[in-house]
């Protein structure tokens, strides 16, 4: 059977089509975030399967995490270039294959080259589908479908985790990675039938040069961070790489304003709005991405915990989080969205607050409950101001506004590990000196306490001679007990102080502020000779002319 498809705007998609389209886009969604989530329980069995060490099984996720960033700034071009119905069947079979290419790596570099066709084919799966849910729906119900669009992320995380875990058990990590497949596979013919064509922006040429220092900065700069913990970040290999990534960064910032069409539309932050939203983007995602890792490691060595015991507890906060994204989706469709955010932001705080005071005696029930809240408080945020970063802007910049988003998301992920690194390890370092200073070893308490630990010794049946060093071995696990526990709140109170300067930038007066596209350097012109404006326009005798919409090209499917 053969059938021509023709193009057709928002407003000619039928309700039906549309949850249609939610459905398939969802199956995309989840397939990504399972994907996304399930390298790091491989890396053990990868590392003993490849025989690679620990110095290069890193790349496994540095070299995906870059290659995604870099094609996610560039989601507005590659739009422009074939359309979004297109650029989305591309991404999704670009991630199946690279998922295929996993499962049958036959040696360390084609496992590096898949997962980087994974990567570059998943991370804009994300970007992509936030933009067509803006576009498909009507004003009054775009906070819904922007809260839709982030269950994948809370299926994925939840669900992902656990059944590649048993794949682990009784089969190998190759199976993990074929998980997916049936996902993806689905979600590619589906989106081959039934993804409505849809309007694409203004066709833009290649920015080699942007390209280019985009490139360089960013790759630089995401090694730097993953690195830098483990190299040390005053090494001259950490601060050459940062030093790269500040002169191209410069010089990316630079060519892009001074391009006619640039790969990323900079001149985006010309809105006050838009800014305030990054702001508040890149600082509670690299809070929330930062405290991630960093529970888990804290419910295993602070409170004791195994790591199945650390893998459950992230099941219920991930399902309350989907159905709580859905809920202030809606919400976001009735309600200022500053308000939403500012009551997650304020939520974010108090439970950051109360996670200051965790330490061995926390119950797991206190524990997950806030964890619980935590998840709570990431939808009232990032639904609400995802909706207020693409209000701030033209239609017409919405694919630019999700790209320029996803990179600077990207960028928090990245940082937000390293800095939570930073953070603890420096105030780890500074509590293990005070301890060591200031607790004097002729103490009452300290004495009362060392003749306690005697006593037990004894009573275990331990060496008379070895107890005086037991003793001092016990001190010295409890000193360094402590200062884990401070450094831990420590670190809860600095992602105290990023929600509190998050909600200075979500205040309603920064919403007052209307967009106004700057120009963009144009070369001279006669006066007969038609010029593209930024908004698609073309000019004609100094006369603007009614932009003609672009679309998909429709093809012929069988």
């Amino acid at each position: 059977m053969r059938m021509d498809t023709a193009t057709r705007t928002p407003a000619q998609i039928s309700p039906r089509e549309r949850w249609l389209t939610t459905a398939l886009l969802g199956i995309g969604l989840i397939t990504f975030a399972v994907d996304a989530s399930n390298t790091q329980l491989s890396l053990p069995q990868i590392m003993t399967n490849m025989r690679v060490d620990l110095h290069q099984i890193h790349w496994l996720l540095t070299a995906p995490g870059i290659a995604r960033t870099v094609t996610i700034a560039s989601t507005g071009w590659l739009t422009g270039l074939w359309g979004p119905r297109t650029l989305y069947i591309l991404c999704i079979g670009l991630l199946s294959f690279g998922s295929l290419g996993t499962m049958l790596a036959w040696d360390w570099p084609s496992l590096i080259v898949f997962r980087i066709l994974s990567g570059m084919g998943g991370g804009m799966i994300p970007q992509i589908a936030q933009a067509i849910f803006y576009q498909i729906f009507p004003p009054g119900q775009r906070g819904m479908a922007l809260g839709i669009s982030l269950m994948g992320w809370s299926i994925g995380p939840a669900f992902g985790p656990l059944m590649g875990g048993n794949l682990l058990e009784v089969a190998s990590w190759r199976a993990v990675y074929s998980m997916t497949l049936p996902l993806s596979a689905m979600g590619f013919l589906l989106a081959w039938w039934w993804l409505p064509y849809l309007g694409r922006p203004p066709r833009r040429r290649f920015d080699v040069y942007g390209a280019l220092t985009m490139t360089a900065a960013v790759s630089t700069l995401l090694l730097a961070l993953s690195q830098g913990n483990r190299e040390g970040w005053d090494s001259q290999y950490i601060l050459t790489l940062l030093s790269i990534a500040a002169v191209t960064g410069a010089l990316f910032i630079a060519v892009e304003l001074c391009q006619k069409q640039p790969l990323v539309e900079l001149r985006l932050f010309a809105s006050v709005p838009f800014v305030m939203a990054m702001v508040v983007l890149f600082l509670t995602t690299m809070a929330f991405r930062g405290t991630g890792p960093m529970i888990a490691v804290l419910i295993q060595r602070l409170m004791g915990f195994g790591p199945i015991v650390a893998a459950w507890t992230q099941m219920p906060p991930n399902l309350v989080y989907g159905a709580a994204v859905l809920l202030v989706g809606r919400f976001s469709d009735r309600i200022p969205t500053y308000v939403l955010v500012i009551s997650g932001l304020l939520m974010y705080a108090g439970v950051f607050g109360w996670f200051s005071g965790v330490n061995e005696v926390t119950t797991l029930h206190t524990f997950m409950t806030f964890l619980i809240i935590r998840f709570i408080a990431e939808a009232f945020i990032v639904s609400p101001n995802n909706l207020a970063t693409l209000e701030a802007l033209p239609e017409s910049q919405v694919y630019m506004a999700t790209g320029l988003s996803g990179l600077l998301r990207s960028i928090a992920n990245a940082m937000g590990p390293a800095m939570a690194a930073i953070v603890w390890d420096r105030r780890y370092t500074h509590h293990l000196y005070n301890l060591a200073e200031n607790t004097p070893l002729d103490t009452v308490g300290l004495t009362t306490a060392f003749e306690g630990w005697q006593r037990t010794l004894r009573a275990a049946g331990e060496v008379v001679g070895q107890i005086p060093n037991q003793t001092l071995a016990l001190l010295q696990d409890r000193l360094v007990a402590e200062a884990g526990t401070s450094a831990w709140q420590d670190y809860f109170w600095f992602n105290v102080l990023l929600a509190s300067i998050s909600i200075f930038a979500a205040l309603p007066c920064w919403r007052r502020a209307k967009y106004h596209a700057p120009p963009a350097a144009q070369p001279a012109t006669s006066a007969m000779t038609p010029v593209a404006t930024s908004n698609g326009t073309a000019t004609s005798n100094g006369h603007a002319t009614p932009a003609t919409p672009h679309h998909d090209t429709p093809v012929r499917t069988s």
